[in-house]
């Protein structure tokens, strides 16, 4: 291994265990379990509505439909069998090298250096079979992994994914021995420090069980709630006003409709939370992350287990986003955005911490990064507005409680007051108006019910854009966004004044060009670059 390379795992040449190393540099195959397990269900069931619903109503009845539906089986189990007789994939410590496809062939070889995120997924039937998926994604990648092997053996997945590992963390250090601090696509490598910090492991954050549910039952799908319980009081006042009288047929059946409204509802609520907190114990149960080398690894699930990997080189933008009842009770929840491949996977989501662990996890994320900065208010302008937006998205539905004829009282008093509500609500989201920025990093923070509080690396900022809308220029104001590279990468700095934003854009534009890497992470000054000193 090059100079400066981190140690081997115990078991690989040269580290004293008795385990061998996988031999992954042969082509290998699939797991024979793939042929079933490699079915997109999803895809499946879809393609099978159609002829089903075409031969239920061709007249031949239902013997047509399975006729259908078996050969239809037959063939997908076919072209499995095909394909996986065909799929290949091998890995020679640079290169990872996939051969797949049975009358169109496709050669896909990713150098390691690219290489941004491993994934390793356990379903339930995948793990009952001992077996893994294992994913791998790019900075390039559009959704979709660059590469799905699905199924192998869970030690081979283990493997290969640690593999990549060592051989990414090789290729740092022989970056750093020559001096080459280039990474994928011209951005700074920020390596590990140096070989001492490499392979070591370190548990950052373990959520228990209690945080797991209350993060679930404090979410935002949940917070829908209310407006469920003020429909139901049109049914509610319908109820109350057939409280004397005759109870002839037509009101004995409307109170009822009225009353089973309301039970279903008084139902439902408990109920919802109940499905959100077995969700998030299925879904997060024995949520860990660790620190191994420069790599974040994070395991989660009870039934079925996902243990993702994301390199802090990567981590495009943080946030910080506390809704109205987790703040009320001190939590936040962090959301993590990596330069990986597109869609779900290249966002990592802390279920629920403290607030007073917000500054600490930061500091892990973000390498260099204290926590949150200090941040700065915003002129009055932008108080005239935030009331202005929030006034006119409660327009319509105002205008609906007010005009629709037929509805209760206590639905048009809600009417009534939903202006003065999203005034106050207008007010709430200027008083937590603010940004900051520091020598790393550049801060955000905005919103009213649910505050989110950005914060974008200065060394990942690539390009940055100032606005001003008519409304803007009268007041004096003007919204800053920088473009980070990623998905969800942008972050947005709204309504302040337009000369701080002019500042701050020539400041962004200057860090973009010249940026600063931490000292931290950096093992060697890049050409152009500058390193922090220390504090």
């Amino acid at each position: 291994m090059p100079p400066g390379a981190p140690p081997p795992p115990p078991g690989w040449p040269g580290a004293g265990g008795p385990t061998r190393r996988p031999d992954f540099a042969a082509p290998r195959a699939l797991h024979p379990a793939s042929i079933v397990l490699g079915i997109p269900l999803r895809q499946l069931i879809r393609g099978l509505i159609l002829p089903a619903l075409i031969g239920a109503g061709a007249g031949p009845g239902l013997r047509f439909v399975f006729v259908v539906i078996g050969l239809l089986l037959v063939m997908t189990l076919v072209g499995r069998v095909l394909a996986w007789q065909r799929f290949r994939f091998s890995f020679d410590g640079e290169v990872l090298r996939v051969d797949e496809g049975v009358l169109s062939r496709n050669h896909r070889a990713l150098d390691v250096a690219r290489i941004q995120q491993v994934e390793v997924d356990r379903s339930l039937a995948a793990r009952v079979l001992g077996l893994a998926t294992l994913r791998v994604e790019t900075a390039g990648g559009s959704g979709e992994p660059e590469v799905e092997l699905r199924v192998i053996p869970e030690a081979d997945a283990d493997a290969l994914r640690t593999a990549v590992r060592v051989s990414k963390a090789a290729l740092r250090g022989e970056a750093a021995r020559t001096g080459d601090g280039e990474g994928d696509g011209g951005e700074p490598d920020t390596g590990p420090a140096d070989a001492a910090t490499a392979g070591a492991d370190r548990e950052v954050l373990r959520v228990h069980l209690t945080r797991i549910v209350l993060g679930s039952v404090t979410g935002s799908r949940l917070l829908v709630l209310p407006a469920v319980l003020a429909a139901s009081l049109q049914f509610v006042g319908d109820a109350t006003e057939l409280g004397g009288g005759t109870l002839d047929p037509e009101t004995l059946v409307r109170r009822l409709v009225a009353l089973g409204v309301v039970a279903i509802v008084a139902l439902l609520i408990p109920a919802s939370f109940v499905v959100a907190s077995a969700a998030g114990v299925l879904r997060d149960y024995g949520w860990t992350m660790r620190r191994i080398d420069d790599d974040l690894h994070v395991s989660r699930g009870l039934l079925s287990t996902r243990q993702s990997v994301v390199p802090l080189a990567r981590v495009q933008l943080v946030e910080v986003q506390r809704n109205w009842i987790r703040r009320a009770l001190g939590f936040a929840v962090i959301r993590v955005h990596s330069a990986g491949g597109g869609g779900g996977d290249s966002r990592v989501t802390i279920p629920l911490v403290r607030s007073d662990e917000v500054d600490h996890l930061v500091s892990e994320l973000l390498p260099g990064v204290g926590g949150v900065p200090a941040l700065w208010g915003h002129p009055q302008g932008a108080r005239r507005r935030a009331v202005f937006r929030w006034i006119r998205a409660s327009a319509i539905p105002t205008a609906a409680l007010l005009l629709i004829p037929g509805l209760s009282e206590p639905l048009r008093l809600l009417g009534a007051v939903l202006p003065f509500v999203a005034a106050v609500l207008g007010l709430v989201e200027f008083s937590q108006l603010a940004h900051g920025r520091t020598d790393r990093v550049l801060a955000s923070r905005s919103g009213a019910l649910s505050v989110t509080t950005g914060l974008a690396p200065l060394v990942k900022v690539q390009g940055v854009t100032q606005r001003a809308s008519w409304f803007q220029r009268r007041l004096g104001l003007a919204t800053l966004t920088a473009h980070v590279a990623g998905p969800g990468g942008d972050l947005t700095v709204l309504d302040l004044g337009a000369m701080r934003a002019a500042e701050l854009r020539r400041g962004l534009v200057i860090a973009a060009a010249d940026p600063i890497v931490p000292k931290e992470l950096a093992d060697a000054p890049e050409a152009g670059m500058v390193v922090a000193p220390e504090p």
